[in-house]
């Protein structure tokens, strides 16, 4: 890996060039906080060198936090102008490097009000669906100091390991591996994962159709409305039958939940309800969130296969997308075509599995087949 100040430029490369098929004559907006400025700046240069034309939204830190505490509502700093709207509506790419830095200071904020710093987005994904807009949302927005410091890693470590997981990929290979991985899950009756730790899970699908996140938004993903990917890529995710998992999964990577980091998850699971569960590290932070959960808390919904080759093991809020990686998760899965609603969500990882599908293996001890 290239030292962390050489990055820019090739992250700025990969996002508008495999990404977002950035081409000459259009127009792209480029979104970023003070912490991800030189990420941002390096799409400013990538895309005029192109040929296309950029245009830079800055969110500084301090001056958000500051509004934060001098204006009466929430809702006055997230709102979005009609001005901002109208460029959202004449461009065709958008790149966002989402912040704040200080994520444990938004967290810790009341419910009533960290809600009302994302109150556009459902408007957002409107407009940009209707525009036909291509976007990525970059990981390197989350990946800082602060939000490293909660999770106990370095953070030039992780800002290292994301950036090298979006530009030491082949994006063709991928989306490959991609389309062939959804659509033997999609045609599959049932799923059986195994690994040499004692986990052996099985599930059944209900052949719903997987969500892909590749890394690319292709010309169909706009005409299916799935204008938005992520960088670095690499997860199928499904919504599996929502009373079919059965068994005992343990996690040998950590799962980074909002709540904190946990280490060594053991899940034990009958009709596909969690009736059972410990962690080797972290036990607190995950007990924290699953208290106070509403119904629907402990229902085993959904599976993941990660496909990064790229990716080291457990970098966080990527960790489900280490190649050969499986993730199973508890709680709310409505967004990927199940029947769960519950805000709730955590998840366990485990790496080097075997997984099969009607009895056919797809994944052999994390080597995707």
């Amino acid at each position: 890996m290239a030292p962390e100040e050489a990055a820019p430029s090739a992250v700025a490369e990969v996002l508008l060039g495999p990404a977002l098929r950035l081409r000459r004559g259009e127009n792209v907006i480029i979104e970023s906080w003070s912490h991800t400025l030189p990420y941002a700046s390096a799409c400013v240069v990538e895309a005029r060198r192109i040929g296309a034309h950029p245009m830079l939204l800055l969110e500084e830190e301090a001056a958000f936090w500051e509004s934060l505490d001098r204006v009466p509502s929430t809702s006055w700093v997230s709102g979005v102008g009609a001005h901002e709207w109208a460029a959202l509506g004449k461009t065709h790419a958008y790149v966002f490097f989402p912040g704040p830095s200080d994520r444990p200071r938004l967290r810790a904020l009341p419910k009533s009000r960290s809600r009302d710093v994302v109150t556009s987005n459902d408007e957002w994904f409107r407009r940009a669906r209707s525009a036909k807009l291509r976007a990525v949302r970059s990981v390197l927005g989350y990946a800082s100091d602060p939000q490293a410091a909660h999770w106990g890693v370095s953070g030039a470590a992780w800002r290292s390991a994301l950036a090298q997981a979006t530009v030491g990929v082949d994006y063709r290979v991928l989306q490959q591996e991609a389309q062939r991985a959804a659509a033997k899950i999609q045609s599959g009756s049932t799923l059986r994962i195994t690994a040499s730790n004692g986990t052996d899970v099985s599930v059944k699908l209900r052949h719903r159709r997987p969500s892909v996140d590749d890394g690319v938004v292709s010309p169909q993903d706009v005409r299916d409305g799935e204008v938005m990917t992520v960088s670095p890529p690499g997860t199928v995710v499904v919504a599996i039958d929502e009373k079919s998992a059965d068994g005992v999964a343990i996690a040998n990577r950590p799962s980074f939940l909002r709540s904190g980091r946990v280490e060594g998850g053991q899940w034990e699971m009958k009709a596909g309800r969690l009736t059972n569960f410990w962690y080797t590290d972290g036990q607190g932070a995950f007990e924290e969130s699953y208290r106070v959960a509403g119904k629907g808390r402990d229902v085993v919904g959904m599976f993941s296969l990660g496909l990064n080759p790229a990716l080291t093991p457990g970098v966080p809020q990527v960790e489900d997308q280490e190649a050969g990686a499986v993730t199973l998760a508890i709680g709310g899965n409505q967004a990927q075509g199940g029947t769960n609603r519950s805000p709730f969500i955590s998840w366990i990882v485990l790496g080097e599995a075997t997984v099969a599908v009607d009895g056919k293996p797809l994944c052999d001890r994390g080597k995707l087949l």
